[in-house]
């Protein structure tokens, strides 16, 4: 049955102090809490009813950046997720490298997401090609630990799906992430991450709620200013990390962050395809 809408019984202590500025960076701490979870699940693609933003599944794919007129601007169909206002926003464009036109990050201790929106079987095209390059990575970041939760770049798909059998919990966070953002949080978001140390294979989950997962997909500082290639059955990603079948793709998106260690890395990424 359909969940009912959570709202405060009464306000915080937070909520009554006055208007200081400790008042105000704390409470732009708890939006970015919330927040992270929003562009962790890539916000705005779907919502908690399980009625999708986006129409039936038409097969509209990911927009590619090689297809782009010029360099510098985004390509229309990539949107720029601003989270937090007291960090630099992650700087994304588009340049020629290697002779074709990619997607640029450069984050010096900032964070935000693009996304791009989708809709994709997953059944009739599960595989998903992408490469990419980080020219730095700290072997401190993991996302296995909410302090050091920066990555030089990682992929994220957003599925919908039936929110009926969600978790109390998950269902909370879900509403306080549209309170507190404006966005809403897909059923699930499988993530693909270049760890700083977690070993290739290795799966976690988001802190605040189960429905974001990451797969290792690279590790350590090796193949650092290396092109990496690769190719993954998201069908048989998302059962092994899940344990379930995935609904339909709404959304794609890309994060390159460095607001946690406070350092500066940039990467790479080429057009990203579903087959």
């Amino acid at each position: 049955m359909p969940y009912p809408p959570l709202r405060p019984t009464s306000p915080s202590p937070l909520d009554l102090a006055p208007p200081t500025p400790a008042r105000t960076a704390a409470l732009d701490r708890r939006r970015w809490c919330l927040g992270a979870a929003a562009w962790a699940g890539l916000a705005g693609c779907s919502t908690l009813s399980g009625r999708p933003t986006t129409p039936a599944d038409d097969g509209r794919g990911v927009v590619p950046f090689s297809n782009a007129p010029s360099t510098g601007a985004l390509p229309a169909g990539w949107h720029e997720l601003l989270l937090r206002r007291d960090l630099p926003n992650t700087r994304y464009e588009l340049v020629d490298m290697g002779g074709r036109r990619v997607l640029h990050a450069l984050a010096d201790q900032s964070t935000s997401v693009l996304r791009c929106d989708v809709s994709i079987d997953p059944r009739r095209q599960p595989w998903l090609d992408w490469d990419w390059r980080a020219e730095q990575v700290d072997t401190r970041a993991t996302v296995a630990d909410d302090a050091l939760d920066d990555c030089p770049v990682r992929l994220l798909v957003g599925f919908d799906g039936d929110p009926s059998g969600l978790s109390l919990r998950d269902r909370l966070f879900s509403e306080q992430v549209e309170l507190f953002t404006g966005h809403t949080v897909p059923y699930a978001t499988l993530t693909y991450v270049w760890d700083g140390q977690a070993p290739v294979g290795s799966v976690f989950s988001y802190a605040r709620t189960s429905r974001v997962r990451y797969l290792v997909v690279e590790s350590g500082d090796r193949h650092a200013g290396r092109w990496r290639r690769y190719r993954r059955n998201v069908v048989d990603d998302y059962r092994r990390v899940y344990g379930g079948e995935p609904g339909r793709i709404i959304s794609v998106g890309l994060i390159t962050d460095s607001d946690d260690l406070k350092t500066r890395t940039e990467a790479w990424v080429g057009d990203l395809r579903f087959g």
